[in-house]
């Protein structure tokens, strides 16, 4: 197969990796749903450069290393389907626990303070920790992306296929934060933010039944 054919294939692939809800989406939403378009748009490098890390590891090996060591492999697996299942309870208890009527509107809410420095540095730093440690990614990286990437690619296949993954993680992310973070979008999420948060929260806990009983 022609190199760019290839790189057209892993495209496609990412992309249906990306568009898939995960830690990583829940992340930079949550950040822009509490009107933090600008720290939504941080996570998202952070989450591009975990993503770009995890495709280096998976050019350079690790993937077959990860293979070949049983236990390690088992524990990132069972690690991973523990981490999806909390994080399904914890939504889908969220999605079904009824809220306190309100008596009266909300008042306006005051515009947040600008963040400095470290805010900045946190939140990119979570979107990093948050995508390297996110088993999706792991189970993603170390076996859809290995297949799909050629055994003997030209040299400056590594360096397009990092970009290609760098930018397609960005830009989803970040167009993530964006939507998020228009008033119109919180607003809506708002009145069905309980059914939502049921239904992402069984599917994690159906995703993570299901990375427990593979082998």
């Amino acid at each position: 197969m022609h190199p760019l054919a290839t790189l057209l294939q892993i495209a496609i692939v990412y992309l249906f990796a990306l568009i898939s809800p995960g830690p990583n989406f829940f992340m930079v939403t949550q950040l822009s749903l509490a009107g933090r378009r600008g720290l939504g748009i941080a996570s998202a490098f952070g989450v591009g450069a975990g993503s770009t890390l995890w495709a280096a590891l998976a050019m350079l090996g690790f993937a077959a290393v990860l293979q070949k060591i049983d236990w390690l492999y088992q524990g990132v697996r069972i690690g991973g389907a523990l981490y999806l299942l909390w994080f399904g309870f914890k939504l889908l208890r969220s999605g079904v626990r009824k809220e306190p009527a309100q008596a009266v509107p909300e008042a306006p809410v005051a515009p947040l303070p600008p963040p400095d420095r470290r805010t900045w540095f946190r939140t990119w730093r979570a979107g990093f920790l948050t995508c390297l440690t996110n088993p999706k990614s792991c189970v993603f990286w170390t076996s859809v992306f290995a297949a799909v990437f050629p055994a003997d690619p030209p040299t400056w296949f590594y360096g397009a296929a990092l970009a290609l993954v760098a930018s397609m993680s960005f830009g989803w992310h970040a167009s993530l934060a964006l939507l998020f973070a228009d008033h119109r979008t919180q607003r809506g999420y708002k009145r069905l933010r309980r059914p939502i948060d049921a239904f992402c929260g069984t599917a994690l806990i159906g995703l993570a039944a299901k990375l427990a009983a593979d082998r």
